[in-house]
């Protein structure tokens, strides 16, 4: 019961989501197609060329998860079953993509636990790398204006005594829970090579959507900020259930952020073309991936026939 509602809940967000982009179109079309116009296919180009970058180093991601339990499958094999699995994720219920990436690794001879666990470790590397480089880069070009809101706060709040009593009640949380915070730090860490990766995937993700914004401002924008903002955007997108892919709140996140700097049609159109680019990336590469996947079916069919003939 509680599943199906959960289902009904994505779908309704899915038509509301459409319903919006359909009535903005509607109401802003020639605005929109001014704003599409002034877009270089150029700057088109290299930002989906970011997100294919990324995309490859997502499936990095998942090779580094399987090495940490001993599991091999090799990089393309790896960039194989994540590509063809990722559409899932847009179905709702947001567990199809889980669901053909465990049947895959089923075929694979994978253990449930070690599915369980590579699972976990690679969402954890994302969600959290995202979630933490996105407010260190946000806090670090934003910093007068949360300082501005700290200001805002009632004064009991920021009195060194209140702030104590946090940091105390934090630290007896983790000695409280010492060695459950032990056994997932050890689980979860990154390795620098990890680190590497995810840092490149957050930069690549960030310049594709930066770069489109180029045209239509006149004063600077900080990509270091777009990276955080956009990252941001990835993770608490991740964290809404109800939004299959994060469609929908990544993009309310990324025009919330861009307030200062463009109106809001701009912002929107903006958003919206980066999630269809990313889209479209990925259907490019379920489409290569089926290809490859094919092919590599068919040689080893012909290998272990010719086997069997000598």
């Amino acid at each position: 019961m509680q599943q199906k509602l959960k289902s009904l809940l994505k779908l309704i967000w899915w038509l509301l989501v459409l319903t919006f982009v359909s009535l903005f179109l509607y109401k802003n079309l020639h605005a929109t197609l001014d704003i599409v116009s002034k877009l270089p296919l150029s700057v088109m180009s290299v930002a989906f060329l970011a997100i294919l970058v990324a995309k490859v180093l997502l499936v990095l991601v998942m090779h580094l998860a399987l090495l940490r339990y001993q599991i091999d499958l090799g990089y393309l094999r790896c960039f194989t079953i994540y590509n063809i699995t990722q559409l899932g994720k847009y179905i709702p219920g947001s567990i199809w993509q889980y669901v053909g990436r465990i049947t895959l690794y089923k075929e694979a001879d994978i253990s449930n636990a070690k599915i369980r666990d590579t699972l976990l470790l690679e969402t954890f590397w994302v969600v959290f790398s995202a979630l933490l480089i996105g407010i260190c880069l946000i806090l670090l070009t934003q910093h007068s204006l949360i300082m501005q809101m700290l200001g805002q706060l009632p004064e009991y709040l920021t009195q060194p005594l209140s702030l104590a009593m946090v940091a105390a009640l934090l630290l007896l949380l983790v000695v409280w829970f010492r060695k459950t915070v032990q056994h997932y730090a050890k689980q979860f860490m990154f390795s620098a090579k990890t680190s590497l990766v995810v840092i490149a995937l957050w930069l690549c993700l960030g310049f594709s959507f930066w770069i489109t914004l180029l045209p239509y401002t006149s004063q600077d924008i900080s990509i270091i900020y777009i990276i955080g903002l956009y990252a941001l955007s990835y993770a608490l997108g991740f964290a809404v259930p109800f939004a299959p892919a994060g469609i929908g709140i990544r993009e309310a996140i990324l025009v919330m952020g861009l307030i200062p700097y463009l109106d809001s049609n701009t912002s929107v159109v903006l958003a919206t073309i980066n999630r269809l680019l990313y889209i479209v990336s990925e259907i490019i590469l379920v489409i290569f991936s089926s290809f490859l996947s094919k092919r590599n079916n068919n040689f080893n069919a012909r290998y272990k026939s010719n086997e069997s003939k000598t």
